[in-house]
């Protein structure tokens, strides 16, 4: 078979550069697979490409995380997909000979990556409309001067891990160093390498621990906001505040609602809360303690509205009816002649399930007293309510036993969403052997009552 004509190779380059990383190991894979002289010409090409990739990777990893966006949606330094490609073919034009050392890793290997940044960021200047088409001069800039620094980005983030846990003066020190470096290089230097720190980190809370470390302790907060890293203790608050309005406006009832979003919502909020307290004590007339109070509230008085409406939506669940004991005298008992109204069963799951879901983040917020004592209320009043309709099952007086069962049923699944899983576990015991059906201990058939008193012996 012939080989590959020297247009069919350049079309095929060009559709291996356009390939994403997923789909040129699938190539990769595919071309393996094929016989013949093309298909090992492909597999040549394609090889090449991974290899390359790879080298850019290596030379470019301090940079890598400003080139996609941030998974969280929060604001940041960031660059198009797309430039790092073109970059690193201007930058290995001219010194192709370097990058089998980039194969190794080791010192060398580490400043050939460090020249070629350096190299990138001497073509964006000369070429910056070529490499990011549509660029303003203020952009492209930005990116020349983030490769200035891609060396000592290089360097610093080797401490990164040691600097989010407990930092020693060592490491505190390295860190204010690598900063003044920066600031050396360019008067914006150590906020455009304090951006590149908060791309490489996924939960952007953390960087509050990097502010923190880079000022003075006395006076913290006064620093910070008239410093140039009070953006990233902004984005945070912004943060904080959003999602903290989402969780207020939370409806676990409506169509399609899914109270495990308030809950990863309420996390989110209570461990923000959390390392703010921690690591950036704000004071209470602060713009920020403001913002962080308001939102503390916000999500407090919500979780009241939802705790009291969880007992009165459980309360519409459990209709009761006025009972003959002796004489003239009535008792309210449970009412199982009628099938719960879909609507307000689903209504009574749902908030009853916030119940249960909010129970670690209510405690930050100030109102795990008042969910638990809702809990419990709601406990009692479910397990009574359950125990009192079994027991008018057992004794055949449930008009409707399939009605009944659905009913009692429905109490054990509240019991079980607000937490009280061995209350909910019991009802649902004591169901299984409840009500009129025939008796397997003795092989015959009792009457309503002798199967009362055998299912609650069993019970």
């Amino acid at each position: 078979m012939a080989d590959l004509s020297v247009a069919q190779r350049a079309a095929l380059a060009q559709l291996i550069a356009a390939c994403p990383d997923h789909l040129l190991s699938q190539l990769e894979a595919l071309a393996a697979a094929m016989t013949g002289d093309r298909a090992w010409a492909l597999r040549d090409m394609v090889e090449a490409e991974g290899l390359d990739r790879r080298r850019r990777d290596a030379a470019f990893a301090p940079l890598s995380p400003l080139f996609r966006p941030r998974a969280d949606g929060l604001e940041g330094l960031s660059f198009p997909s797309g430039v790092p490609a073109r970059l690193w073919r201007s930058a290995t034009r001219n010194e192709p000979e370097l990058l089998p050392q980039l194969d190794r890793d080791d010192e060398l290997s580490r400043m050939v990556a460090d020249r070629l940044c350096l190299s990138a960021a001497s073509a964006v200047r000369d070429q910056g409309e070529a490499l990011w088409p549509g660029a303003s001069v203020d952009q492209a800039a930005e990116l020349a001067a983030c490769f200035d620094l891609a060396a000592l980005a290089r360097r610093s983030l080797s401490f990164l891990e040691s600097w989010l846990g407990r930092p020693g003066p060592e490491a505190t020190a390295e860190l204010k160093l690598a900063l003044r470096q920066a600031a050396s290089i360019a008067p914006d230097g150590a906020a455009r390498l304090m951006e590149i720190y908060f791309a490489h980190l996924t939960d952007a809370r953390l960087m509050l621990r990097l502010v923190a470390q880079a000022t003075p302790a006395a006076g913290r907060e006064t620093v910070v906001g008239e410093s140039e890293l009070a953006v990233f203790v902004d984005r945070v608050v912004t943060a904080l505040a959003h999602r903290a309005a989402e969780a207020a406006t939370f409806d676990p009832a409506a169509p399609g609602a899914d109270a495990a979003l308030l809950k990863a919502d309420l996390d989110w909020c209570a461990e923000t809360l959390a390392e703010i307290d921690m690591t950036l004590p704000l004071r209470a007339d602060s713009a920020w303690g403001k913002a962080v109070r308001q939102a503390r509230l916000k999500i407090a008085l919500r979780l009241s509205e939802l705790f009291s409406a969880a007992e009165k939506a459980t309360g519409k669940v459990l209709p009761v009816e006025r009972a003959a004991m002796a004489g003239r005298m009535t008792r309210p008992a449970p009412r199982l002649d009628e099938a719960a109204d879909p609507e307000a069963a689903a209504k009574a799951k749902a908030l009853a399930a916030v119940i249960g879901l909010v129970r670690g983040p209510a405690t930050v917020f100030g109102c795990e007293a008042e969910r638990r004592q809702t809990a419990e209320g709601l406990t009692g009043r479910l397990a009574t309510w359950a125990d009192e309709a079994l027991e008018r099952l057992n004794d055949g007086e449930a008009p409707d036993e399939g009605i009944a069962r659905k009913r009692i049923a429905l109490a054990a699944e509240l019991l079980g969403l607000i937490g009280a899983k061995e209350a909910a576990r019991t009802v649902r015991r004591r169901l299984g052997v409840a009500g009129t059906a025939p008796s397997v201990l003795t092989g015959g058939v009792l009457t309503p009552g002798a199967t009362s008193r055998a299912s609650r012996q069993v019970a």
